[in-house]
């Protein structure tokens, strides 16, 4: 006899999911993109840099922001069903999996033994290839990438305007980072597809099925489906929060 699994919390399930991994790598990403601000930049400027990021992109925040976004959009069905799923062997795996993938170790991999792994898998293995296509489709991965880098994007202008010594609207700012970043889609694409080849590269093509069917029901398609509007929104927000702190702390705008 099977035992369902107790219903769980959406921030229990977002936890086991690996979403807290997947938001710490964004505070360090911004930090590190003044490096990659053009030309040298002033004392002032790299000061007001670091006060800005104080409490910007704070993966415990911003974790909490996704679960008051997700509260009350999944029924206790949804979440007893997600709760099993990741409370399985196949869940604990793929989890790991996609959290192993997502360090700084597995960044590096997922770009060169991915670009490599993905490029022999249509005449290798066709079946495995479709199979990462639906899976990427299903979690929103390219809706969610593309999210994630125009804001990243917006908050790394606002560097760039910022060392210029100019201040702009936000509306402005959001405009330029859509004008730089017209392909990033097609780009986003290629990098998700090479991070499934190499996260997944050892999963059984069976367990790779039963993850895809998960995918497909009714639950983890509305999980994904609310995380994907979370994350956009809750992205959205640090990032002008950060673009509105670093205008402060260069004294083009007031606090």
């Amino acid at each position: 006899m099977t035992v369902a699994a107790p219903a769980q919390t959406i921030g229990e399930i977002n936890r086991a999911n690996g979403l807290h991994e997947m938001l710490m790598g964004i505070g360090p990403s911004i930090a590190n993109g003044m490096n990659s601000i053009p030309g040298p930049l002033s004392k002032n400027f790299q000061e007001a840099w670091s006060e800005a990021m104080e409490g910007s992109f704070d993966a415990a925040k911003m974790e909490t922001a996704v679960e008051l976004h997700m509260a009350d959009k999944l029924t206790a069905a949804d979440l007893s069903d997600l709760a099993a799923f990741y409370a399985s062997a196949l869940g604990k795996r793929v989890t790991a999996l996609e959290i192993q993938s997502s360090g700084s170790e597995g960044k590096e991999k997922k770009r060169t033994d991915g670009h490599r792994i993905l490029a022999e898998l249509p005449s290798k293995d066709p079946v495995r290839l479709e199979l990462y296509r639906k899976i990427m489709d299903d979690i929103s991965a390219v809706d969610t990438g593309e999210a994630m880098a125009l804001n990243i994007g917006y908050a790394m202008f606002s560097g760039v305007v910022g060392a210029a010594g100019k201040s702009l609207p936000d509306d402005q700012i959001m405009a330029l980072v859509h004008r730089q970043y017209a392909s990033i889609r097609q780009k986003i694409e290629q990098n998700v597809m090479e991070g499934a080849a190499y996260t997944y590269r050892d999963l059984p093509l069976e367990d790779l099925k039963l993850y895809s069917t998960f995918l497909a029901s009714p639950a983890g398609s509305r999980y994904y489906d609310q995380m994907l509007a979370a994350l956009s929104a809750v992205i959205a927000g640090e990032a002008r929060s950060f673009g509105h702190r670093l205008f402060v702390a260069l004294g083009y705008r007031k606090a």
